[in-house]
């Protein structure tokens, strides 16, 4: 999970992409997670306990599709789409070298899956080349790693 200074700056970074991605898809809702449910990037909710609502709920799908993946000998999952009668779900991972996120997408007769596809193929290579996704932490050193590990410890149990 990133930090508090390496979210925002990640954060900064996806703006553009999410933008781009919604104009090219013609997607009406867009959401972009990471694996803890926190929210990088999002466009079209009207309310922010929405947003919050769907990270959660993109989250734990994201989570069972792996462990059925794993449970069926796949690779990894590829996408989740859904179809109701006026609006349409995609729900996709997308790896990167720091770690896997997660892009919800709802669009209706405007767009397809098909490009939703597509755009969303070009959306993880700009991401996976953006220097927050590319592995290239500043500090990945021994020492990063304890002061990473007692900051997770204070936040789950702070001090009283």
């Amino acid at each position: 999970m990133m930090r508090q200074g390496e979210l925002a700056g990640a954060v900064e970074a996806l703006r553009e992409p999410m933008r781009e991605f919604v104009r090219q898809s013609r997607v009406r809702i867009a959401l972009l997670i990471n694996g803890a449910g926190q929210v990088l990037g999002q466009h079209g909710f009207a309310r922010s306990y929405e947003v919050m609502n769907v990270a959660s709920l993109a989250a734990a799908i994201h989570a069972a599709s792996r462990a059925l993946a794993e449970l069926t000998d796949a690779p990894r999952w590829e996408h989740l789409h859904h179809a109701g009668r006026e609006r349409q779900l995609f729900i996709a991972p997308l790896a990167t070298a720091e770690e896997e996120l997660i892009v919800v997408a709802i669009f209706d007769s405007d767009s397809s899956l098909g490009l939703v596809q597509l755009f969303f193929q070009q959306l993880a290579g700009t991401v996976r080349a953006l220097p927050a996704f590319r592995g290239e932490r500043a500090d990945s050193t021994q020492a990063g790693f304890e002061r990473d590990l007692e900051a997770g410890l204070d936040f789950l149990a702070p001090e009283q």
